[in-house]
């Protein structure tokens, strides 16, 4: 076991070959996913896995009573506007590129973006509607785009690969952002488009808590969720 790999996994990140390309690479070695898993198992967690292929991530270990099981649900519920947000910027970024898929590995480039987006009055009010962090109505669509990838890459969903050109790539974790919407969508069937009423719930509190209770969902090794990374 590489002490770096284990400090990116403790660090909750989600270890893909696009954002840790050189953890990853160690994870596939023959042993290693199982060596790591024995160790974490001393700190009560568990090494978990978004499908076959996917990113690596640590975990709780299983939820296994009710009233856990109800934290968890509770918890994903109070977590609605921190993921639609998420969704909401990347329903975006699919709007203005034919056939993008949003699979971990896509690229994503700011000035192919911003050419559809400058095209498209419905883009436009779809982009100043959202609730980037740091941005007001005074910014141009540029600076607006900007400060949504850089909140999509701060949050994990994105690597910067090529900053002369401001291209993006999609990381592993994307996967977890599905697994956790279809979890919503199947299991808390009451959250609909409407503002949840706990308005007091931090975006920090909600990062805080989804490193550990969100990652319970059983996304690792399951195709129903979202499976591939």
């Amino acid at each position: 076991m590489k002490p770096e790999t284990l400090n990116t996994l403790l660090a909750g990140h989600f270890v893909c070959q696009y954002a840790f390309p050189e953890a990853y690479a160690d994870l596939g070695e023959p042993g290693e996913p199982e060596r790591v898993d024995q160790w974490l198992q001393s700190l009560d967690r568990r090494l978990a896995r978004l499908g076959d292929d996917g990113a690596f991530f640590v975990a709780p270990m299983q939820v296994h009573t009710n009233e856990q099981v109800n934290k968890v649900r509770s918890d994903l519920a109070r977590f609605r506007d921190v993921y639609g947000l998420l969704v909401e910027m990347l329903n975006l970024v699919r709007l203005t590129k034919e056939g993008f898929r949003g699979a971990p590995g896509d690229y994503v480039q700011l000035a192919d973006i911003l050419i559809k987006v400058n095209e498209d009055t419905t883009l436009v009010s779809r982009l100043r509607e959202l609730r980037i962090p740091g941005a007001d109505a005074r910014l141009s669509n540029n600076e607006l785009l900007r400060k949504m990838l850089e909140k999509l890459r701060a949050d994990g969903y994105l690597v910067l690969s090529n900053p002369s050109t401001e291209t993006y790539q999609i990381t592993g974790k994307i996967d977890h952002l599905h697994a956790v919407m279809q979890y919503l969508v199947e299991n808390v069937p009451e959250l609909t488009d409407n503002a949840l009423s706990d308005t007091d719930l931090t975006e920090d509190d909600a990062e805080g808590s989804q490193n550990d209770l969100l990652r319970t969902a059983d996304t690792d090794h399951q195709t129903d969720p979202g499976g591939r990374g």
